[in-house]
């Protein structure tokens, strides 16, 4: 065991007798940040199709960590995969910390923005794998940033999740406390071998101001924001919450934690780099261009020989090349049922985090509406899919 996780504690001659020795909160973190981290190597042992991460008893413990290097998962759209796997396995309490029957009781649903968080990041997978985004020199801005972004925010992410798991008395103990520099040893040395770790972690978070964006401190180092907290204190209501009141608690913790995605997180992380900006206004200019109104007009042209036709090919392979701003509310990438589909406003600025939420929380609302109706099991059984994605090979 690592030198900062040995406990001592004194004896007594009695038998059948404990003393408590409780992990520090730089011990619970690391824990938390190793278990986000073997969701994306190679090098584990896979149980269930996950990397094994079984322990002896539900709980935390010193003896978990890791004395090896990881071996990460490099292309972007298997750990975006995988990802989605891992949330969707936490959403449906399927980990050792797990609450799902037993004395704790039943507690599917109390981590609700991951149920979106596995649909969404399942989206980010299928726009990588589309041809043009993976092999076109063109998309290189846009294959970089959607995996930059997908990456930083699981890590940022997954592990608030795991430390509430541990605890609601842990997390309000520790929450604050949470930075990746006071991470044990190992767990730190592995943690900066993660793609992109040097320019992303001193600007995640960025805590904002959740209904205007506007950005107050720049923390950086994985720390605790008020949004994280009033995310957290909406899952501690949930569980101690009446069935009725529960589905409009669990919609204010997923708005308050997607408003730390997208506002605390990506923001500064992808949205305001110049370079995925570039491809977004390319994209948004390339998609006016092709629009039916613009197709209508250069047909009118060709009409009256004003046109050969050509602009109406070009548009349509426009049409064609760009990806759709489109959440599938199914484990397929894509899907032609409209009930399990929220599409971006056309032309959206995607970079203006305003605008941007009004599409999320318009995409959340879609969510809700199949969590707490008759679509239920349907969804569950999506997640369920997904979550069996977390042993893909790497293809890198």
């Amino acid at each position: 065991m690592a030198e900062n996780l040995t406990a001592t504690a004194t004896t007594n001659p009695q038998p059948n007798t404990c003393v408590d020795a409780q992990c520090s909160c730089d011990v619970i973190w690391s824990l938390a940040q190793q278990f986000a981290m073997r969701q994306i190597v190679t090098h584990a042992p896979v149980h269930n199709h996950m990397p094994d991460y079984r322990e002896d008893d539900p709980q935390v413990s010193g003896t978990q960590l890791e004395k090896e290097a990881p071996a990460f998962v490099t292309d972007p759209e298997v750990r975006a995969r995988r990802i989605a796997a891992a949330y969707a396995r936490v959403f449906l309490e399927d980990f050792h910390l797990g609450a799902k029957g037993g004395s704790k009781g039943n507690f599917v649903g109390r981590f609700y923005w991951l149920g979106l968080g596995a649909f969404a990041s399942k989206q980010v997978a299928a726009t990588l794998a589309l041809w043009r985004v993976k092999y076109g020199a063109r998309w290189s801005e846009l294959r970089a940033g959607l995996g930059r972004g997908n990456l930083w925010l699981f890590n940022d992410v997954l592990p608030w999740f795991y430390g509430y798991a541990a605890g609601a008395d842990t997390f309000e103990k520790c929450a604050q406390s949470r930075d990746s520099r006071n991470f044990v040893d190992q767990v730190a040395t592995n943690f900066t071998r993660q793609k992109s770790h040097a320019e992303s972690i001193d600007k995640i978070p960025c805590e904002i101001d959740g209904d205007t964006g506007l950005k107050k401190f720049r923390l950086g180092y994985l720390r605790h924001t008020s949004l994280v907290g009033d995310g957290f204190a909406a899952v501690n209501q949930w569980e101690k919450a009446a069935d009725k009141a529960r589905p409009a608690i669990a919609f204010s913790h997923l708005l308050a934690i997607a408003k730390h995605e997208q506002g605390e997180v990506l923001q500064g992380l992808i949205y305001d780099e110049p370079a995925f900006q570039r491809w977004l206004n390319m994209q948004r200019v390339a998609l006016s261009a092709s629009d039916d109104t613009a197709i209508h007009s250069s047909m009118e042209a060709m009409r009256y020989g004003l046109s050969d036709g050509s602009d109406i090919a070009l548009s349509l392979l426009l049409r064609a090349l760009v990806p759709n701003l489109q959440l599938v509310l199914t484990s397929g990438d894509t899907t032609d049922d409209a009930e399990f589909q929220s599409n971006a406003p056309d032309r959206l600025v995607l970079q203006d985090y305003q605008k941007r939420m009004d599409w999320i929380q318009k995409a959340a609302m879609k969510y809700h509406g199949l969590m707490q109706g008759d679509r239920r099991e349907t969804m569950i059984g999506y997640l369920k899919d997904i979550r069996n994605w977390g042993d893909r090979p790497d293809n890198s």
